[in-house]
């Protein structure tokens, strides 16, 4: 096949365990590129990118790291080494697909190289840290790496690691025989769409109303990941135009709750890149704790609601509102793109109505009052009176995205 898959490991460590998975792939018709991140020892059997070279890359010589006598420093070197050799091969040509084995610091350093690599790039991680207490979400980022838990310690062939590993084969096999560039182009303009459950009335409307104009629309789930990873992909020049219904993470973020953004630079991509941007401040007025039972007296004798046995929903306070206020506003300021901003006056998520648990104009209108005290006046903002999920809302909203996209057509990429 003219399909070629990176398996990347520590050989000094996990020879046995790459050379067998590297036959399984091979007797499955596709050639394997080797690439050995060890650091103790070199490897008894041939590799086709050696350590030594990956070392250099990181910016210290082998010898260098290892004189240090410090383990972290190796490895950072050595991830850095990979994060600038994977991405050059790729862009290459040289493999489609990438695989790797490892315990913690070989899942560092090989979730290092896949987390360069363009989304949609088959990347299949066999990790012994892919389940647990310890969150991996660091590994993975905002990329699409399947992590597999190896359940076994990938020391020494066995029944089960052999099992494990020739499912992996089959696994990435899979993903790199299926790749089609066809499936990868967007069948209409691509626009990014940000929204969480609270908002899924009003963005399933945009949706529609987007796809049936020739748009084609990726949502993105405001979990503290999930927008982040819409950051990148705008940076990466993979869509013409932003409605960024959902601010949520930016509010939790500042709160310090569970889906606050995982980096700061939220809702600063689309303005940088100056793409045209439609913005609403969907859920951007509570955040996202643990347990009831876990939350301070002060904490409950807020507005919450009851998610599930894991997650609270609580209202942001006034001076909370305040200081979200700000940093949208900070943020917005700086875009050099078309940038229109809507209010919704009942309600800026769906249990924020009338009636329902999250009720609280009053801290809506501290939020708003902030931002247009602190925007800058060539950002036009509309408050309409309706909820951020109707349709007397919605409709404004993508006619006027509809509109800047006519008037302000981005470059291609």
């Amino acid at each position: 096949m003219d399909k070629t898959i990176l398996l990347i490991g520590t050989f000094d460590t996990k020879e046995a365990e790459a050379g067998f998975l590297k036959d399984r792939i091979e007797s499955r018709g596709f050639p394997v590129l080797t690439m050995d991140a060890g650091i103790l020892a070199p490897p008894s059997v041939r590799v086709d990118v050696d350590r030594s070279e990956i070392a250099a890359l990181g910016g210290m010589s082998l010898e260098e790291a290892l004189a240090t006598g410090d383990k972290g420093i190796c490895i950072s070197n050595m991830a850095r080494g990979v994060e600038i050799l994977c991405k050059k091969l790729y862009d290459l040509g040289r493999f489609q697909g990438i695989i790797g084995i490892g315990g913690g610091q070989g899942t560092d350093i090989g979730c290092a190289a896949m987390r360069k690599l363009p989304t949609g790039v088959p990347k299949l991680m066999v990790s012994t840290v892919a389940s647990g207490r310890a969150t991996f979400g660091p590994f993975v980022g905002t990329k699409d790496i399947t992590m597999m838990h190896s359940v076994a310690d990938m020391q020494g062939l066995n029944f089960l690691t052999r099992r494990i590993l020739d499912n992996a084969a089959g696994g990435i096999c899979g993903m790199v025989q299926n790749i089609s560039k066809e499936i990868l182009k967007p069948r209409g303009i691509p626009v990014a769409l940000s929204m969480l459950g609270t908002t899924t009335p009003g963005a399933l409307r945009c949706k529609d109303f987007l796809e049936e104009n020739g748009y084609e629309v990726v949502c993105f789930h405001q979990n503290g990941t999930g927008g982040i990873a819409m950051e990148d992909m705008i940076r990466n020049g993979d869509f013409r135009g932003v409605l960024d219904l959902n601010l949520h993470e930016i509010g939790d973020r500042v709160v310090g709750g569970l889906h606050g953004a995982i980096r700061d630079d939220r809702l600063e991509a689309a303005g940088e890149m100056g793409l045209p941007q439609v913005v609403a401040p969907g859920s951007i007025n509570y955040s996202v704790l643990g347990p009831l039972e876990d939350l301070s007296p002060a904490t409950r004798s807020r507005k919450h609601i009851v998610h599930n046995s894991y997650l609270t929903l609580v209202r942001l306070s006034h001076e909370e509102l305040k200081k979200v206020g700000g940093v949208v506003a900070e943020k917005l300021n700086r875009s050099k793109g078309p940038t229109r901003v809507f209010i919704p006056l009942r309600g800026f998520s769906f249990p924020d109505r009338e009636n329902l648990p999250h009720w609280e104009p009053e801290g809506n209108q501290v939020f708003i009052d902030t931002l247009r005290a602190n925007l800058n006046p060539s950002i036009p903002v509309r408050e309409l009176d309706a909820h951020i999920n109707d349709p007397e809302f919605i409709d404004p909203v993508v006619e006027t995205f509809l509109s800047l996209m006519k008037t302000h057509p981005p470059s291609q990429k």
